[in-house]
């Protein structure tokens, strides 16, 4: 146990410093700003209790609103996304994987397909969540639809890459 939370710590503290340090500093267009810290989010352990996944949801979106002083939107938006992941893991995945498995979910643990078909899902869904709250207005939608869209292909990218770094292919263990 002790060491899942030493990983944890670690890959929490890892996936903040990319987005403070290395995503928000690179200007290319305002419609360019991947958020990749939601990669924490979507590669917790399938198994983890949703009360255990809404706080370290909650607790990383305020430690990127604190940094970036957005005000809340970031947590209000990893909240929500962390509120629907069983549910988009469920439809993705299907039920009998997510009552199963106990891995992250990764390209190494999942087949490609399943696991881009949740990335995405995760990735969309949090975007459209946090550029309509950055947002505040329907007025100008087509703007955001463009950041969610750019955006989003951006930190689908994101979150493939923490998910080959940060993961490991499960033993199979045949008897």
């Amino acid at each position: 146990m002790r060491n899942f939370l030493t990983y944890l710590g670690l890959f929490l503290v890892a996936v903040v410093a990319v987005q403070l340090f290395v995503l928000d500093s690179i200007r290319v267009s305002i419609y360019f700003s991947p958020l990749a810290y939601i990669a924490f989010v979507a590669l917790l352990p399938v198994g983890m209790r949703p009360v255990a996944v809404l706080l370290l949801g909650f607790a990383t979106g305020v430690f990127i609103d604190l940094f970036e002083g957005t005000g809340g939107a970031h947590t209000v938006a990893t909240l929500l996304t962390a509120y629907t992941r069983r549910w988009i893991m469920i439809a993705t995945m299907g039920h009998e994987t997510v009552d199963e498995e106990t891995s992250m979910p990764s390209i190494r643990s999942l087949d490609t397909g399943r696991f881009m078909r949740y990335a995405a899902l995760i990735v969309v869904f949090h975007c459209l969540a946090y550029f309509t709250l950055e947002a505040l207005t329907f007025a100008n939608y087509h703007l955001v639809l463009m950041k969610i869209a750019v955006s989003g292909v951006f930190t689908l990218l994101a979150v493939l890459a923490i998910s080959l770094l940060f993961t490991v292919k499960p033993n199979n263990k045949r008897g």
